[in-house]
């Protein structure tokens, strides 16, 4: 008689967390699985939520590895690499730590300009006042808001299409409206940028291809 065999769950790590209501699976960077719990919830929540999302964590991992593959056979910067930049495709090149420190100088100056356009033209749509941009090289997000009305944007953002950018730029300008992710900040970004979603899901998707486009 053959035993019966329990599926395997894909490794993973706990993260408690005060803020967090539910229990919620995330993968990183490196592919690793990271379950959420709220402070108070039983470590098995974790491992039921990874046993039910099994397929989709394997899924995503292999994307990653297709994602790491892409960006070890690209040419190199010194060989010359295409870039599309504010939406025109032109090859870049960068052979040494100087000529690199120029390129990301002219690509961050070529940022500001794209997205303030942006923002200027699509605060009156939002109903909302911008005190400052800043350009910056956030590595965690595309974008930031502050109540004080500072938008700060990653200058990574000239390298995607523009209508990717003209995304983040919606979403932060909903954010000098609404705080945080609720259902009405969503309903507010859909109404000024039908399509959203694609949007969020193409950055996830080209997330190591624009945050590495340089090295």
């Amino acid at each position: 008689m053959v035993a019966d065999r329990l599926p395997l769950v894909p490794d993973y790590t706990i993260r408690r967390s005060v803020r967090a209501r539910r229990s919620r699976l995330t993968i990183s960077d490196d592919g690793s699985a990271v379950v959420v719990l709220p402070m108070r919830a039983a470590e098995h929540e974790a491992t039921d939520l990874v046993a039910r999302h099994g397929a989709w964590i394997a899924r995503h991992r292999a994307r990653l590895s297709e994602r790491r593959i892409r960006l070890a056979t690209r040419p190199s910067l010194a060989a010359g690499r295409v870039l599309t930049i504010n939406g025109l495709a032109q090859v870049v090149r960068a052979g040494t730590l100087a000529e690199r420190a120029a390129l990301e100088r002219g690509l961050r100056r070529a940022a500001r300009t794209v997205i303030t356009e942006r923002v200027t033209q699509r605060a009156p749509e939002l109903s909302v006042s911008v005190r400052r941009i800043t350009i910056r090289d956030q590595r965690s997000r595309w974008g930031s808001a502050s109540r004080l009305g500072t938008l700060s944007f990653s200058w990574r953002l000239v390298i995607c299409p523009p209508d990717i950018l003209d995304y983040v730029v919606v979403h932060e300008l909903a954010h000098l409206r609404v705080a945080g992710h609720t259902a009405a900040f969503w309903r507010l970004v859909d109404r000024h940028f039908p399509g959203s979603r694609d949007a969020r899901l193409w950055l996830r998707e080209h997330h190591d291809e624009i945050r590495h486009a340089l090295d």
